[in-house]
C-alpha cells in the first residue's frame, strides 16, 4: 500500500481546486463542487442516517464550509461538532461562518492526535484522487475508523453510474464494501438516493433501532 507520502501531489491538487472554486462561487454548494443544494442535502441525509443523533459527537472530514453543520442545526440535531479540511480559505470561511465552532486545516491521515467522536463523517473527499484512488480509499477509511467510537460513514461516485466524467474518481461500490467488510464485521452498503453516488456505513456493533 501506498505511503501517506505518496499522496502530497493529490493533496496539493485538492487545496488549489477548491481554493480557486471557492474565489469563484463563495458561499454556495458549487464552492465545494455539488451540483445543486438538493443533490448535497440528499448526501447529507444519507450519511447522517448511519444513526447521528443530538447528544452525539461528530467529526465531518472534508467540512468545507460548514455546510452539514447548516444542516444538522437545520434539523435540530444537536451534536458535538469538529470540522476538518485541508484547505485554509475553506476554513477560515467556515470559522467566520460558525466563530464558536472547532474548525481546523488538518490532514487526518497524517495527523497524529485527533480526539475520538462518537461518529466520523467523509463526504465528497475521495472525487478528485488520481494517486492509487483505491489505496488512498482504503487508507482513509481506515484512519477514520480509528478515532470513531461508534461508527464512520463515507461517500463516493459510483462505478455504477451510468455517466462518468473522465477526470474524477468512481469507485467501485463492491470494492469499496469489501474495504470496509474488513475493518468491520457491521457494514451497511446505499445505492438508492443518488444514481451516481454510494454511501457506506461501518459500525462498531450491530444496528439497533433508536
Amino acid at each position: 500500500m501506498s505511503s501517506p507520502g505518496s499522496w502530497e501531489r493529490d493533496d496539493a491538487r485538492t487545496v488549489a481546486y477548491f481554493t480557486e472554486r471557492l474565489a469563484q462561487h463563495g458561499d454556495t454548494p458549487r464552492s465545494v463542487d455539488w451540483g445543486s443544494v438538493e443533490s448535497q442535502r440528499l448526501r447529507f441525509a444519507a450519511l447522517l442516517d448511519i444513526g447521528v443523533r443530538s447528544g452525539d459527537s461528530l467529526i465531518d472530514v472534508g467540512c468545507g464550509t460548514g455546510a452539514l453543520l447548516d444542516y444538522l442545526q437545520e434539523k435540530h440535531i444537536d451534536v458535538d461538532y469538529r470540522g476538518y479540511d485541508l484547505t485554509p480559505s475553506m476554513i477560515d470561511l467556515a470559522k467566520s461562518r460558525h466563530p464558536k465552532v472547532n474548525f481546523a486545516v488538518c490532514n487526518v491521515i497524517q495527523e497524529k492526535q485527533i480526539e475520538p467522536a462518537d461518529y466520523v463523517i467523509a463526504s465528497g473527499i475521495f472525487y478528485l484522487r488520481q494517486e492509487r484512488p483505491v489505496a488512498f480509499l482504503e487508507a482513509m477509511v481506515g484512519r477514520l475508523w480509528q478515532f470513531a467510537r461508534r461508527g464512520v460513514a463515507i461517500n463516493c461516485l459510483s462505478a455504477w453510474a451510468a455517466e462518468r466524467d473522465p477526470n474524477e474518481f468512481y469507485a467501485d461500490p463492491a470494492e469499496a464494501l469489501a474495504i470496509a467488510r474488513r475493518i468491520s464485521s457491521h457494514v451497511v452498503l446505499r445505492h438508492d438516493y443518488h444514481p451516481r453516488d454510494f454511501t457506506i456505513y461501518l459500525r462498531r456493533e450491530a444496528w439497533r433501532p433508536f
